[in-house]
């Protein structure tokens, strides 16, 4: 039952992929605005990820870090969770996952609260983090 379910959780992000890939979120109007910034006009920390989403599997980085910053690295940690063992096994590597430790879930917090606020504040530099 397992592998049928995780089957089709892979289906469903190829499908997801696949449809990120083909329409851009800049263009069409299935895409959902984020229900944040219509209420308040404020960012949170997901606004521009549909964009920044599409830029990556366009391989358009610099794309992906104007649209959201925080994007990137997110993508590398979720990553590394999915690796993590892969490598441990072909390379006799004992790499960590850091998905499981004891103050992992604080530090990705912290970060995404601080990402929050600063993205907001109308100063330079702060302001370069704000959706392009």
């Amino acid at each position: 039952m397992k592998k049928i379910l995780n089957g089709i959780l892979l289906l469903f992000l190829i499908g997801v992929a696949v449809l990120f890939f083909v329409l851009d979120p800049n263009k069409h109007t299935i895409f959902p605005k984020c229900m944040f910034h219509s209420l308040t006009g404020a960012y949170c920390p997901g606004c521009g990820s549909q964009r920044a989403l599409h830029s990556l599997l366009h391989l358009d980085i610099a794309g992906v870090v104007n649209y959201n910053f925080l994007f990137l690295p997110a993508a590398l940690f979720i990553l590394y969770h999915y690796l993590h063992p892969l490598l441990n096994k072909l390379f006799g590597w004992k790499l960590p996952n850091l998905f499981y430790k004891k103050y992992t879930p604080w530090v990705v917090f912290a970060v995404v609260v601080a990402f929050w606020v600063m993205r907001n504040l109308p100063w330079y530099p702060f302001s370069v983090l704000a959706p392009g």
